[in-house]
């Protein structure tokens, strides 16, 4: 009988909508996953988590199965049922030496366990304190880049110090476009791999649906997550009275919270069929949004690829995207989706009005089900798992 490879999968949780998807995939091709979760008093509502407790009164690592119930997490157990162990490494305050006796658990763990491989789903300061662990089991790190540069707008100082300790020390990256990769390679030395998986469509969304009104009428042409001057908004907004000179009746909904310090004024507009909502969304308004939606737009200036993509092909939603950083990778013009020039409103509304015209006439993506959307992105990874994962 094999041995099976041992792979302990580090993420957080503001990746975790992807990550669930990952590590279910990993643990059906046959590996043995163990998951470590980064939690702290800041992300019990981030993401795909909604948690009211006090996490001072949890150890630091703290079982799934433990606390599923009190937590709500139910609706995770699926993803993790051929897992071998799934724990939260709870980090209940900002001091240093919570921090380190939190860190100094992980790593005994990880040493206990005697893994294969380690895989780091992007970094936080936090996980700097296990850099001595990682140093020493160096040769068996990966690290998932989901970012290789800043976004306009978001760059963090900090955050680029901390990748050039990364970028030293760790030999094998991950990451989920062929632009990223292109991106990332110059920052690494030659000695350094790179291997490009996918995203995989963010089914978790389904659960958040409230099942009465999971068929919707379908009225709305939208845009939804966090509003940051990359994303390029302002251009979807110009764009809509074009389409409403051609659809009068169409309906328009842009939800989302603008980034600290960004106070744009097209949030003010107050335009024909055209709701905004410039605020959190919570995972069941963003389920419902996207649901009642006929189609996502996502008029980005720069990106590498967008979780609002995979949620969107979670629930059946074609998607208009522009031309830039990994996006159309992810579109299968005219089957899942329209591609346009990036920072054009003309051309993004040129878009819309073509994606109607055949709704209209009951062609393209409207006609599409909900299992046409997966683009056999799984297949795509379970290719490269014999690359990363070596036995």
């Amino acid at each position: 009988m094999s041995v099976k490879t041992k792979i302990v999968f580090y993420t957080q949780v503001y990746f975790l909508d992807a990550a669930i998807e990952y590590v279910k995939l990993l643990a059906k091709q046959n590996f043995e996953v163990h998951v470590l979760i980064e939690l702290s008093p800041n992300q019990l509502k981030a993401n795909i988590l909604d948690i009211n407790t006090e996490l001072s009164s949890y150890k630091a690592l703290t079982s799934f199965q433990e606390v599923a119930e009190d937590w709500n997490l139910e609706f995770l157990s699926s993803y993790f049922a051929k897992c071998k162990s799934v724990h939260f490494c709870i980090y209940p305050t900002k001091k240093l030496r919570s921090t380190w006796s939190v860190s100094e658990t992980i790593s005994n763990f990880i040493i206990e366990l005697k893994p294969d491989y380690i895989q780091m789903d992007d970094f936080t300061q936090r996980s700097a304190f296990l850099l001595p662990l990682f140093y020493r089991l160096r040769k068996k790190l990966l690290l998932n880049i989901h970012d290789p540069i800043s976004h306009s707008g978001e760059f963090q100082f900090k955050r680029e110090l901390q990748k050039k300790i990364w970028f030293w020390l760790v030999p094998h990256y991950v990451v989920f476009s062929e632009y990223s990769k292109s991106i990332l390679a110059p920052q690494l030395s030659k000695s350094k791999k790179i291997t490009s998986l996918r995203l995989m469509p963010y089914t978790v969304y389904t659960s958040f649906l409230d099942k009465k009104n999971s068929e919707s009428p379908k009225n709305y042409i939208s845009f939804v997550g966090r509003i940051s001057p990359y994303k390029g908004i302002e251009q979807f907004i110009e764009a809509i009275p074009k389409v409403l000179a051609v659809f009068p009746d169409q309906q328009f909904y842009i939800g989302g919270k603008t980034i600290t310090g960004y106070t744009p004024t097209f949030l003010n507009t107050t335009q024909k069929n055209v709701t905004i909502k410039n605020a959190f969304l919570t995972n069941s308004n963003l389920a419902a949004i996207i649901n009642d939606s006929c189609l996502l737009v996502c008029p980005y200036k720069d990106a590498t690829q967008s979780g609002v993509i995979m949620s969107a092909y979670a629930l059946a939603c074609p998607v208009l995207v522009t031309n830039t950083g990994g996006l159309p990778e992810y579109v299968q013009e005219g089957k899942t989706g329209v591609i346009v020039p990036p920072n054009s409103a003309e051309q993004i509304a040129v878009g819309i009005i073509a994606f109607l015209e055949k709704k209209a006439a009951k062609k393209g993506v409207d006609q599409l089900s909900k299992e046409d959307f997966t683009l056999d992105f799984e297949s795509h990874n379970k290719k490269y798992f014999n690359t990363l994962y070596k036995a």
